[in-house]
Order: structure tokens, then C-alpha cells, then sequence
């Protein structure tokens, strides 16, 4: 009965999250007009279909997150927006400031997606966090747990090399093997060796952008170690799926920014070299949590 309740809230939350994005990015759209809602959708019923498919599977990561907490109430939701819009929207739109001479998407179309995400996750989480039970008054004994501390070599590592490491390497031999992904950022379909493209990347300031990205990424990171209770190998399946769908399962998504060859390039770009990335942080990062064992090792 317990499985049965929780599929039935997932799916009840799958609909609401395709209900608030809509809203959501027409409240975006009507602060900072844009045509963002201009775009070309099937009409066989794939579209509605995908749609459907990407919000379970964003409110499902999400729900899984909330599951997993060791904490409760305000400072929960808190929590969850943090890392849910860090990933989904902060991260993503940075970026998409950095290539936006590539993209061209317009400065009031990037201020509608933030906008319009934030209210999507504020509302969805405060109701999702109700719905389970995680808004309940009384604390919890069994979180008071001590302040966890993490290496600033094991940080440093992280975001200077492992990170640029491992998005240079998927950007080269994943997406820039596609002939449409280097024309539109490149204007040529020659492919460079990897070295001519490193030379570019340092000259232009993208992998130093990618070191500061690589700290924000840590800092998200940090924050499920500290919110999620589990054992080593789940919390970094868990921040891997956070990262992962998160951050890549819009791509999914016809936009009216990228070609379809160029969408689909990224998507399994970023959905695999995401996973990687966040279960490395936490396998890297992770602590044990003293007088909690029990509860750490939940499976829920």
C-alpha cells in the first residue's frame, strides 16, 4: 500500500509539475515579453507525451530529494529550491549567457525562463513537501546532526581539474563530433584537434568560466550531502540522477534556440557527462554521519 501511495503522489505531482511550468513560463513570458512561447510543437501527440515524460521525471528526482531529507519544514523546502533551481535553471541560463552569441536567444526570453522556473519550484515544492508530510511542526531528534566539514584540497580538485576535465572531454568527443554543433558555434563544420580547441577555450575565458561553474557546482553538491540521508554509493547515484535530470532532461524539449541534431548532441552530452560529475563529487566528498547509522542508511 505504502509503494502504491507513493506512486499515485508521484503521479499526481507529474501533473501538477506540467500544469506550473506552463503557468510558470507564461508568467515569465508576460513580465519579460519574449516569444519564447512561439515555438513548433507536434501534433501527433509525441509532444504532449514528452512534456509529460519530463516533468515526472524532474517532480519524481525532486520527490526522491524530499524522501531522502533529514529535514523538515521551511528550511527543507528552502533546501530543495536551492538545489532544484541551481541545477535546473541558474546553471543552465549562465551558460547560456556565456554561448549566447551562438544561440542568439534574447536577453527578456532568459530573464522569462528564470522567472518563470522559480515560480514552477517554489509552488511545486512547497506543495510537494506538504502532500508527504515534511511540513510537520515538531522537530525531528534524529536530524540534529553535527555540521559537516569538507576538504578545500578535495574542493579545489573538484572544480580546477575534474570538472573542466570532464566537460571539455565530453564537449570534444560527444557533442563536437556533430557537424551541426560546430557550425553553430564554430560557423565551420572543420573539426580542430583537441589542442587548437584547448588554445581557444584558455584564450577566451571559457575554462576559467568553467572553474567558477565547477565551484557552483561543489557548493550544490555539498548542499544534498547535507540535506540527504543515505549510505556513500546513494547519495551519488542521487546527486548524479539530480544532475542529470535536472540539468539535461529539457533537452528532451523541442526549443526554439537549438536545431534538433544540436539539442540531441547536448543531451547526450550533458544527461551522461552530468551523471559522471555529481556521482564524483559525492563519492568524493561523502561523510559518514556519527550516531546517525540507522537513519543513514535508509533505502527510501
Amino acid at each position: 500500500m505504502e509503494l502504491l501511495k507513493k506512486i499515485a503522489i508521484w503521479f499526481g505531482l507529474s501533473i501538477l509539475m506540467m500544469i506550473l511550468w506552463v503557468v510558470g513560463l507564461m508568467l515569465g513570458n508576460m513580465v519579460f515579453p519574449s516569444n519564447l512561447m512561439e515555438m513548433e510543437t507536434d501534433n501527433d501527440g509525441t509532444a504532449g507525451f514528452i512534456f509529460f515524460l519530463v516533468s515526472a521525471l524532474n517532480a519524481g528526482i525532486i520527490l526522491k530529494l524530499i524522501y531522502k531529507a533529514r529535514y523538515m519544514g521551511w528550511k527543507l523546502a528552502g533546501l530543495v529550491f536551492l538545489v532544484s533551481f541551481g541545477i535546473q535553471y541558474f546553471m543552465s541560463q549562465i551558460e547560456t549567457v556565456w554561448f549566447n552569441d551562438s544561440l542568439g536567444l534574447p536577453g527578456n526570453g532568459i530573464a522569462a525562463i528564470v522567472l518563470g522556473g522559480a515560480f514552477t519550484l517554489v509552488a511545486f515544492i512547497a506543495i510537494a513537501i506538504w502532500i508527504t508530510g515534511k511540513f510537520k511542526s515538531e522537530p525531528d531528534k534524529r536530524n540534529n546532526t553535527p555540521g559537516l566539514r569538507f576538504s578545500v584540497k578535495k574542493i579545489l580538485l573538484l572544480s580546477v581539474v575534474i570538472w573542466p576535465l570532464i566537460y571539455f572531454a565530453f564537449g570534444y568527443f560527444v557533442a563536437w563530433q556533430f557537424e551541426e554543433v560546430r557550425l553553430l558555434y564554430s560557423g565551420t563544420t572543420e573539426i580542430d584537434s583537441l589542442s587548437e580547441i584547448m588554445k581557444g577555450n584558455f584564450q577566451s575565458g571559457l575554462y576559467l568560466f568553467q572553474i567558477f561553474r565547477g565551484f557552483l557546482w561543489v557548493f550544490i553538491g555539498i548542499l544534498v550531502l547535507k540535506i540527504a540521508r543515505g549510505t556513500r554509493i546513494s547519495k551519488s547515484i542521487l546527486l548524479g540522477l539530480l544532475f542529470t535530470i535536472l540539468g539535461s532532461s529539457g533537452l528532451l524539449l523541442p526549443n526554439p534556440i537549438m536545431p534538433e541534431t544540436v539539442r540531441m548532441a547536448h543531451l547526450l552530452e550533458t544527461s551522461t557527462s552530468s551523471f559522471i560529475w555529481g556521482f564524483i563529487i559525492s563519492w568524493t566528498l561523502w561523510q559518514s554521519v556519527p550516531g546517525t547509522a540507522m537513519v543513514d542508511n535508509t533505502t527510501e
